[in-house]
């Protein structure tokens, strides 16, 4: 109906969705996060070659390939670790373009296709699912390798993966982690000698591999060609937390904005008046952040980290005027929302902006921002708004 409600006119999509459920299976999320998430990989083997195909299979990934057309930026070739940009492999038609890179696969390369969501339908649900049961960014990308070929040397990620293997079978090797969770600023030391191997095993179509940042890795393809994803999950770090709320101290507190003195670097006697100092800004830090706004800060951030779920909002928008208190509607899937309350307003949050109603609604805002609600009409929301109040607050979500 709108890009937060929808009218149940259109399709029902719950079961469109790869809800995590669906790919953790048989492990349930809590086990999951008690004891793998950012701790230790995870190995799933299901002997059931079609469990992904919805999401993608080869004559789709074959389809894409084929209408990409002269812009093929979103290609990489990469071939025992060594990456070649497209746009070196050839040159004038979009066929010569393409053929080129088919030739470096038919020579052993991996083809590398970022992105995937903005070019898959089912890849894209999958994305918007995962973030907002997660809380964090998602970006698939995929890998195409011939048969009997490795495309990249082992190394970490600097972030957590989920591996989706699509069609083949790839022949894993996982070595112990140098260094657990990395940040971005610290990838994979190329230079210094491979870790001890862990284990060694294959990962089939239909299986699914977890790997958390740090986990060094390398994959290898079979007797026949190997499709596999790799969903990448880029979470909200403490660090960035804290940075944030680090950051509004020294906005607000004009002692983190000072310099330091004169002749701090020729000085002993200065250099320790710096000591004492910055002791003293640190151990006020504790009582000078705001714990209740730092975390307020960071949900909203976390509700606006994946692209919005508008299918369907341009043909809800010629139906606003249809809506009356018996229209049935549904909370748009899988959008996050975010419930804020103060003494005047009930606040909004979705797709990075914010819809205010009067503080007495909230009940009734709760209400349409629970996924529990199901399929309900303007009538049967709780509370004491009167017909054309209930009708309004839709119409009001609606445009928005």
């Amino acid at each position: 109906m709108n890009d937060s409600l929808r009218s149940i006119g259109a399709k029902e999509e719950e079961n469109l969705y790869f809800w995590l459920a669906r790919l953790l299976y048989p492990m349930n999320f809590s086990q999951f996060q008690q004891e793998n998430w950012e701790r230790k990989p995870l190995l799933v083997q299901r002997e059931d070659r079609e469990y992904f195909s919805e999401l993608v299979t080869l004559a789709d990934y074959d389809h894409s390939l084929n209408l990409s057309g002269s812009n093929l930026e979103h290609l990489r070739v990469v071939q025992d670790g060594k990456e070649t940009p497209v746009s070196e492999l050839g040159s004038g038609s979009s066929y010569t373009a393409l053929e080129a890179v088919y030739s470096r696969y038919r020579a052993g390369a991996t083809v590398v296709m970022n992105s995937i969501q903005d070019r898959f339908p089912a890849i894209n649900r999958l994305t918007r699912s995962l973030g907002s049961e997660i809380g964090a960014r998602i970006q698939v990308n995929s890998y195409l390798t011939p048969a009997s070929a490795r495309g990249f040397a082992s190394h970490y990620d600097m972030h957590d993966v989920f591996i989706v293997q699509v069609h083949g079978t790839n022949r894993w090797q996982l070595f112990d982690s140098p260094l657990p969770l990395p940040l971005r600023s610290q990838p994979y030391d190329r230079d210094q000698p491979t870790p001890a191997l862990v284990s060694e095993f294959e990962l089939k179509a239909g299986d699914l591999l977890y790997l958390p940042r740090g986990t060094v890795h390398a994959g290898t393809s079979t007797d026949e060609a190997s499709l596999h994803l790799t969903i990448g999950v880029h979470p909200i770090l403490w660090a960035n937390v804290l940075y944030e709320a680090v950051q509004k101290v020294v906005e607000s507190d004009v002692r983190y904005r000072g310099g330091l003195p004169m002749g701090f670097t020729g000085s002993e006697e200065v250099q320790q008046q710096v000591r004492g100092t910055l002791a003293e800004l640190v151990a006020d830090l504790s009582s000078k952040i705001d714990v209740d706004s730092a975390v307020a800060a960071v949900v909203t951030q976390g509700v606006s980290l994946n692209a919005p779920a508008l299918r369907g909002h341009l043909l809800d928008l010629e139906r606003l005027d249809e809506i009356t208190p018996e229209t049935k509607v549904q909370r748009r899937l899988p959008i996050q929302w975010n419930v804020t309350v103060d003494a005047q307003t009930v606040n909004l949050d979705f797709h990075g902006k914010t819809v205010s109603f009067p503080a007495h609604v909230a009940d009734e805002v709760r209400f349409t921002a629970q996924r529990s609600s199901g399929v309900f009409t303007a009538a049967t929301i709780p509370g004491e708004l009167d017909e054309a109040g209930r009708q309004g607050s839709l119409r009001i979500m609606s445009v928005r």
